[in-house]
């Protein structure tokens, strides 16, 4: 629309493109070249040689303005086009998987996108057929499979949809989030933990406008900035388990509390302050035991001038116990 390259910007609480819009726009794009521009003759991105990288990621300037890119952008980018890759090979198992022979599969099952490269479903093919990577793949869905609750968001991250949920005004974006990405029909689990969830909130909600005027808009009654992300985690805490950590459970990067923070804080500062004061202790001994010792050699250079000269004075026998630290040495006044 402005004939020019986007230029992606970054926003660190997505950690990716600033907008919802633009994200999708970048994925959309390194999802196309991905299937239009890249080989599949490789299990992973992080495989793939550089200069084929390089030639895929070329593609993007077609769009996007990736010169000059700060290394946020550019791990931003790199990910994507992991993901898409991921994606693309996951689609082509599936197909794959139709075919109860794997030999005919390979013979007869080409997908359309792979008609002009052949050599790329012979690759996968082969690939499909590995021992690793079957066992893998048996490993994986069973681990999907023994989930309890799926997500139905997408490739989008969460934290775009917490944004809009605020941006609308909800008064607790993260349960309204929950609902959005995983309550769906006939998945009892999900709708038992939203409902509690919106069980607690409305109770914190009705203590909130019981210390407000009866005529209060229900727009301006604030509630517990951290409210959502509390009933949430202890919810989720409570149906699936304890689990430690910032990072809430089934929220991704979304949901990130600060447990501990201040006492962690308080903690910390606490054992500042203590090594300060050892560092200071262990100078107060060290000033003292110099000062000890050149009042001995003082001493000890006065006897000696002394029998030079004829004269005989015993030494005091110095009590050498160490001194306290508590109390500065004050030394006897000798004049």
């Amino acid at each position: 629309m402005s004939a020019s390259l986007i230029k992606i910007a970054y926003d660190s609480q997505h950690r990716g493109a600033a907008t919802s819009q633009q994200h999708s726009s970048v994925v959309t794009s390194c999802g196309y070249v991905i299937r239009n521009c890249c080989p599949m003759r490789w299990e992973s991105w992080a495989q793939i040689p550089e200069e084929t990288k390089k030639l895929v990621r070329d593609k993007l300037s077609v769009n996007f303005d990736v010169k000059d890119l700060s290394p946020e952008v550019s791990a931003y980018l790199e990910g994507t086009l992991a993901n898409r890759y991921k994606d693309w090979k996951s689609a082509f198992h599936t197909h794959f998987q139709l075919w109860d022979d794997p030999e005919i599969a390979r013979l007869e099952g080409c997908p359309n996108e792979l008609k002009d490269r052949p050599e790329d479903w012979e690759w996968l093919c082969k690939h499909f057929m590995d021992p690793k990577f079957v066992k893998k793949s048996i490993a994986g869905k069973k681990a999907r499979d023994s989930k309890t609750l799926l997500h139905h968001s997408g490739s989008k991250p969460f934290s775009y949809r917490l944004e809009a949920r605020r941006q609308e005004g909800s008064k607790f974006p993260q349960i309204d989030l929950f609902n959005d990405v995983y309550v769906r029909p006939g998945n009892e689990t999900a709708k038992e933990i939203h409902d509690v969830m919106v069980e607690k909130s409305t109770a914190v909600l009705q203590e909130a406008t019981s210390q407000l005027p009866p005529e209060t808009p229900i727009e301006d009654v604030n509630v517990p900035e951290d409210a959502d992300i509390q009933i949430v985690t202890e919810v989720l805490d409570q149906k699936l388990g304890r689990r430690y950590g910032k990072i809430v459970r089934c929220m991704g990067k979304a949901g990130v509390r600060e447990t501990g923070a201040s006492s962690s804080r308080s903690s910390t500062g606490e054992v500042n302050a203590l090594k300060e004061e050892v560092t200071t202790l262990k100078g107060q001994l060290a000033a003292q035991g110099e000062y000890i010792k050149a009042q001995d050699e003082r001493m000890s250079m006065i006897v000696q001038a002394l029998a030079m000269s004829g004269l005989q004075i015993p030494m005091p026998t110095r009590d050498v116990a160490p001194p306290s630290t508590s109390q500065p040495l004050h030394p006897a006044d000798t004049q």
